[in-house]
């Protein structure tokens, strides 16, 4: 409480002064006004009066500064309603291109508020953008001469993912209410076409035509069968009568089956086509004339054909309607039931270059799903055309020579890395899979021989083409040179007593002291294993590595990749040394072997395998750089050149007049144990040939593999099919 000066009386102070007082507080920050020195006397308290005065001085201050806010806020609020229609239109759009749904509807009208309610006004506009897979809206206001204007013309632009840019005019309609301005909403707002009752559609279309597949040459591969689908779709039929009727004249058809049909249609799904009659051959002429039949619609159908059939099947591969697996992984690329998609070949691994892009068409539909407008869509574009490297004359070359056994084969170019021929057997006619099969056909490609398998691009056990890299990579590193000579006579080996009962076996040879020329020639065992040893674990894996084993070849063929362990590893001496000369768990595939012996004929580099041909050309490209010298690679060449031309070389029976030719025989043994006599056989020959020239340099490189010639010759099995294919060729 205050204290008052002796002796002086109490007054009462007005509100205006009490209001200066604290105004003059106010201004020395609080600080107690100065008071004249007086001797302390009894307190005295201040009337009830003057605290009423008080009071009432804080409730009318309070009063004015309530005034003033709710004066502030009615202003803000007049500013947020905008005090022109121009001002409500630009905020709606504001709100409409942020998705701010709920205040956009806070902008509308107290008419439209009585007809629509909030929450369906906000699921027609999400419903409205996500049909339209829209990113983005943006609306641009057309100022009016006259800014009291009620009616303002704008622009809009829909930004969607799949069809691109949808653009229109439109106009709205404000009207003034108790809240000020607002807009009289209704669907056109939307769009000028939508109206009460109406939707938007999406509807995809079918892709274009299907790209073919073509031969370095420009020949057919994979080709289309030109056919055409005559139908309807129920949400485009106007009259469904004149629709039956038109269908009745043009192709003779059940009227009351159509009608039926018809009405069954349009229940089941109003947006999908239904094919009436498929034609091809000399009636296509007539298609444009049926285009012009009222609710008729027309669509490509044609009929994939391989016209090479079983000859080039495991390249081209095959297509066949989409599973349902398949479907759910796709369905987000526009993939619908019933689509034909790529299963295996080029047709899969290519799927997205050869098949064409859908269209969309964006409409607006009635209640009755009729489309009454199409104000957006997006053409269908056909797939395209692919040339491959492949040249048919060598394809068959190559294929005659294993098209009655089990194996795989591939050709290359060693200076351009052009796949010129690429074959398994048993092979198939893919043609099957578009005009059906009967149960004994489905059997076979089911069946134990395994049709469907690409034995080109499958990794096997090498066998002694094996040596060939063994060679360069001991060359290299040094652990051998020409000259190193073990001797072998006594046909079998082991390093020392802790290989147990292990042997290293050889074939018969002439005896004597084996250096590396005549261990190629003769295709000696132990010579190669006691050379694996001198290289070591991991020089071997290091080289190994550089040619490209455990390594996916760029490709699009789905090769498996090459390997020389289960486990990345040669720490054991057995498995090393086997390896070494093309046993133990090396595994190659004939595409990736051949693609390695092109570093023979390159000066020490791996040629990178192509098989797609850009306008219609392939431009060079290594896929392994100096993996080892010009002078190894040269030297490893002789020695494939020594393998055709020596006395005893094992591939002297294909020597022939006029072509220069190297090679490497393999026989790979596959049975459960070193002592199991109902051994398995894969007849391996690896080699590369051109004309005879001083240069000798070869213009192809194959590698080829047939299964289960035990009992036939081996790898010399292949050697007739090869020595016509040297003939022919050169």
């Amino acid at each position: 409480m205050e204290e008052q000066p002796k002796g002086s009386e109490k007054q009462e102070k007005t509100p205006e002064e009490l209001q200066k007082e604290l105004a003059e507080q106010k201004q020395t920050q609080g600080e107690e006004p100065p008071q004249t020195p007086q001797e302390p006397e009894e307190e005295i308290k201040i009337p009830d009066q003057k605290r009423k005065n008080r009071k009432w001085w804080w409730i009318g201050g309070a009063v004015a500064i309530l005034c003033i806010a709710v004066g502030g806020t009615i202003f803000a609020l007049d500013a947020m309603s905008g005090s022109t229609p121009q001002r409500v239109m630009q905020q709606y759009f504001n709100h409409w291109e942020k998705e701010q749904y709920d205040q956009m509807y806070a902008l509308t009208s107290e008419e439209t508020k009585q007809s629509v309610d909030k929450k369906s006004f906000i699921k027609r506009h999400e419903d409205f953008a996500k049909t339209l897979k829209q990113e983005s809206a943006s609306f641009t206001m057309k100022t009016p001469a006259d800014e009291k204007a009620e009616t303002i013309d704008f622009s809009g632009i829909y930004k969607t993912k799949d069809i691109g840019e949808i653009s229109f005019e439109n106009k709205g309609t404000l009207v003034s209410d108790e809240e000020g301005w607002r807009l009289q909403w209704s669907p056109s707002l939307i769009h000028p076409d939508l109206e009460e009752g109406g939707q938007v559609k999406v509807i995809q279309t079918p892709p274009g035509r299907r790209g073919e597949i073509k031969d370095r040459k420009g020949d057919p591969l994979a080709a289309n069968r030109e056919r055409v689908a005559i139908g309807y779709i129920p949400s485009q039929v106007k009259d469904r009568d004149q629709t039956i009727q038109a269908l009745n004249d043009a192709f003779a058809l059940d009227p009351e089956k159509l009608t039926k049909e018809m009405v069954e249609a349009e229940k089941e799904d109003p947006f999908q086509f239904v094919t009436v009659k498929t034609v091809e051959g000399t009636e296509l002429k007539q298609v444009k004339e049926w285009e012009q039949l009222p609710g008729i619609s027309v669509r490509d159908n044609s009929l994939r054909h391989y016209p090479q059939k079983d000859l080039t099947a495991h390249v081209t591969g095959y297509i066949r309607p989409i599973t349902d697996e398949q479907l759910e992984k796709r369905k987000k690329d526009g993939y619908e039931k019933g689509d034909w998609i790529g299963q295996s070949g080029l047709e899969l691994y290519l799927e997205e270059r050869l098949r064409g892009e859908p269209g969309w068409r964006t409409v607006i539909v009635d209640a009755d799903s009729k489309e009454k407008t199409v104000f957006s869509q997006k053409e269908s574009t056909d797939g395209e055309d692919i040339q491959v490297t492949i040249d048919l004359s060598t394809q068959r070359q190559l294929y005659r020579g294993i098209q009655q056994d089990k194996g795989g084969g591939v050709a290359l170019d060693p200076a351009t890395g052009e796949v010129l021929a690429m074959v398994s057997a048993p092979s198939y006619d893919p043609n099957k899979f578009i005009q059906g099969m009967s149960q004994a056909e489905w059997q076979y490609l089911s069946g134990p021989d395994q049709p469907l398998a690409n034995r080109a691009k499958i990794p096997y056990s090498p066998g002694s083409t094996m040596k060939s890299i063994t060679s360069a990579i001991a060359l290299e590193t040094g652990a051998i040179t020409p000259d190193t000579s073990y001797n072998t006579d006594e046909g079998k080996w082991q390093k020392n007593t802790t290989w147990g009962g292990y042997f290293v076996t050889r074939v018969d040879n002439p005896g004597g002291g084996v250096d590396l020329a005549k261990g190629m020639a003769w295709s000696d065992n132990i010579y190669f294993a006691r050379v694996g040893l001198e290289i070591g674990e991991q020089r071997m894996i290091e080289f190994l590595k550089k040619f490209g084993f455990d390594e996916e070849m760029d490709i699009p063929l789905g090769v498996s990749p090459s390997q020389y362990s289960n486990d990345k590893k040669l720490e054991n001496e057995i498995l090393l040394a086997d390896t070494a000369y093309g046993q133990g768990q090396l595994l190659i595939s004939p595409l990736h072997l051949a693609t390695m012996y092109t570093t023979f004929a390159n000066e020490g580099s791996m040629v990178k395998p192509q098989i797609i041909m850009e306008d219609g050309k392939v431009t060079p490209e290594m896929w392994k750089e100096n993996i080892v010298s010009v002078e190894t690679a040269n030297k490893v060449k002789d020695l494939l050149e020594g393998v055709v031309t020596q006395e005893k070389g094992s591939a002297r029976d294909l020597r022939t007049d006029g072509v220069w030719l190297g090679a490497k025989t393999g026989t790979a043994e596959l049975k459960a144990s070193k002592d199991d006599e109902n051994q398995r056989q894969l007849g391996w020959l690896a080699w590369m040939a051109g004309k005879e020239s001083p240069d000798k340099q070869p213009d192809i490189v194959v590698a080829m593999m047939v299964d289960e010639v035990q009992d036939r010759g081996g790898s010399h099995y292949i050697f007739p099919a090869v020595k016509q294919m040297l003939k022919e060729r050169y």
